[in-house]
């Protein structure tokens, strides 16, 4: 193999690789890139057994070849390199790398060592780049972090009423990011395969979507790249059902202002968990903080609120993180009873179209 590519557009490419190797594994193959070098084309594959992804880029290729080769340090070495144009070539099991007055030899190791990667369908699906990056942002925060059901660990992707869903949830939250859109399918995509795409997407693209007659895997790609991903097992919740549509208590606060409050707040405490307890009354929301270690809090908000006196507590974290995913300047705090999930959603939904169900905790 021997071939000259720009330095720019190859760090980019191994940086988007990366995120689907493994970076600790029990095979070590799986902490390597398989690199081929054919028409032009160089071809970088990366893969954790869960990713298969498959990136092209431009080279100019004087000998066609492929090698296996360590994904850290290739990717380090070129990050650090100056020149504008690198050169690759192979020499017996080495491959050799040189960007202006610099020059590495890298040890490499059989390419037929390298896991065998599925074969890929071209989508009938077309969803814009844009819209994908949206629903992650959105919605990943929510995604367990913990050992849970399978299901949660992941965000489901589903067409549903002329809409688009991404939802995200650990059990004690649940997010949904529901734009206007077209999707047929279902796909339970893992949260490491979330990280994989942000580094794939740029926004502008518009990428295809198919899924396997068994349902096991998801086939995305674009222009410049392809994405096998294994799906999660396991049914997710029936998330429409726990949307609370009864309210006996609802207040439209600013954003920024709960936010500063909160956080405000949450310099007291210490730890995952941030009690906070939530008091409507006449014209006035209050967020209390009480802890005998750690000391006492409270944020008074004037607010248009007509109605019973109404207390509720939740985790303020949860709060927080259901805000920062808001592209709204108000939004609706709406409540059942003090033993029933809260729902946040946007002033205006149709614009804003971003809801998140918080169940509440004893404070």
């Amino acid at each position: 193999m021997k071939l000259q590519i720009d330095r720019e557009e190859f760090e980019e490419a191994l940086k988007k690789a990366r995120e689907a190797t493994e970076k600790k594994s029990a095979l070590p193959i799986l902490t390597n890139f398989l690199i081929s070098a054919e028409d032009d084309v160089l071809t970088v594959k990366a893969t954790d057994l869960e990713n298969y992804l498959v990136l092209n880029l431009k080279a100019e290729v004087e000998e066609k070849g492929s090698v296996c080769v360590s994904s850290r340090s290739l990717s380090d070495i070129v990050k650090n390199l100056t020149s504008a144009i690198l050169y690759l070539e192979t020499d017996g099991d080495r491959l050799v790398l040189t960007g202006g007055r610099s020059t590495f030899k890298l040890p490499t190791v059989p390419t037929e060592d390298f896991p065998e990667f599925p074969e890929t369908l071209e989508g009938e699906e077309v969803v814009s780049g844009n819209l994908i990056l949206e629903g992650i942002d959105r919605v990943e925060y929510a995604i367990a972090k913990e050992e849970t059901r399978i299901a949660l660990q992941g965000m489901l992707i589903r067409g549903f009423d002329g809409k688009i869903h991404f939802v995200g949830s650990d059990g004690h939250r649940l997010a949904l990011y529901e734009p206007e859109g077209s999707f047929s399918g279902g796909l339970l995509i893992p949260r490491k395969s979330l990280k994989v795409l942000k580094k794939l997407l740029t926004g502008i693209e518009e990428v295809r979507i198919a899924k396997s007659e068994d349902g096991s895997f998801a086939y995305l790609s674009s222009e410049e790249w392809k994405l096998v991903i294994r799906l999660l097992e396991g049914e997710f919740p029936d998330y429409m059902a726990v949307i609370p549509k009864e309210f006996t208590a609802e207040v439209l606060i600013g954003v920024d202002e709960v936010k500063r409050a909160l956080k405000r707040l949450s310099g007291l405490a210490e730890g995952k968990v941030f009690p906070v307890k939530i008091s409507l009354a006449d014209n006035l929301a209050v967020f209390e903080f009480m802890d005998p270690e750690f000391g006492e809090g409270r944020e008074e908000l004037d607010v248009d609120y007509v109605g019973e006196p109404f207390e509720i507590g939740f985790n303020g974290k949860y709060i927080l993180e259901a805000l920062d995913s808001f592209d709204s300047d108000k939004v609706w705090f709406r409540f059942t009873t003090p033993d029933t999930a809260a729902l946040i959603e946007a002033d205006d939904y149709e614009k804003d179209p971003y809801r998140c169900i918080i169940m509440p905790m004893r404070v």
